[in-house]
């Protein structure tokens, strides 16, 4: 009975090898791969700019700043680093992420189920919709409006009326990603930190799949003694230039747009 059960043992230990040596095989076969991030060049930034929401737009960044009596949206000149235009919300209000479609500005709250649309060329608010759940990141593709909440799932809205059209789940491998947080969507992907990691996913909006990662944690040891996790991607489509930035960090980073083609063959 007791060679028995030794023999069991055995070949119970080695069944549960074998199926976890096959499982961290499949995912790293599947897993999106990863780059370092490459600075070429940096600005100055508010360091006090708690950074929720991030785009560029007509030569200028615009910047959605969160904590509550603290929120703002601004309208920043990239090279000094200047608040030309600043609109504070309300002290009860928690402002999130931010998105530019058809000269106007969106602006989510995290808790407070409002997004704000905005005039871009005045910032004068022009009227607010009403949503369920948490408000985080904001982007769009020129014709619709992806939203994040916290969550691995993104939310295809309409810009019209802020409804509900679908949602999409991102995952990597087999793996769901958690903590889609600030957005930017750039040549067909839409680029999301991660709450609390210093790294970007690039996601196919058609299928929720990561393509790959951008490590940018070489980033916030250069942004000041107060710099926090990592969230801000604004893109220069006209120039093709790529900007990032984190809570309370004194720098936004121009870095290279990575992309698969370019990659040298990992295999």
């Amino acid at each position: 009975m007791k060679a028995h059960r030794i023999i069991l043992l055995f070949f119970t230990i080695t069944f549960i090898l074998h199926f976890f040596g096959l499982k961290s095989y499949a995912l790293e076969k599947v897993s999106a791969p990863v780059f370092k991030c490459r600075i070429l060049n940096q600005y100055p930034h508010d360091e006090l700019a708690f950074t929720q929401g991030f785009l560029y737009h007509d030569g200028y960044l615009y910047e959605s700043t969160g904590k509550l009596g603290r929120s703002s949206l601004r309208k920043v000149e990239l090279e000094s680093g200047i608040v030309r235009t600043l609109i504070k919300n309300g002290n009860k209000i928690f402002s999130e992420g931010i998105c530019y479609l058809n000269k106007e500005l969106y602006q989510l709250t995290w808790r407070s189920g409002k997004c704000y649309v905005y005039d871009a060329a005045s910032l004068a608010r022009k009227r607010i919709f009403k949503y369920k759940g948490q408000g985080w990141g904001l982007t769009t593709d020129g014709n619709f409006i992806f939203q994040s909440n916290g969550s691995s799932v993104l939310t295809l809205r309409d810009p019209y009326d802020f409804a509900r059209i679908k949602k999409i789940r991102v995952t990597d491998g087999i793996a769901n990603i958690y903590k889609l947080n600030e957005l930017e969507y750039i040549n067909g992907l839409i680029f999301s930190n991660v709450w609390k990691e210093d790294r970007i996913a690039a996601i196919d909006p058609l299928n929720g799949k990561v393509k790959f990662w951008l490590d940018i944690s070489a980033l916030r040891p250069l942004a000041g003694e107060k710099a926090e996790a990592a969230n801000g991607i604004a893109w220069n489509a006209e120039e093709e230039r790529l900007f990032v930035t984190g809570k309370f960090w004194n720098k936004v980073f121009e870095i290279e747009l990575p992309t698969l083609e370019n990659q040298p063959n990992r295999n």
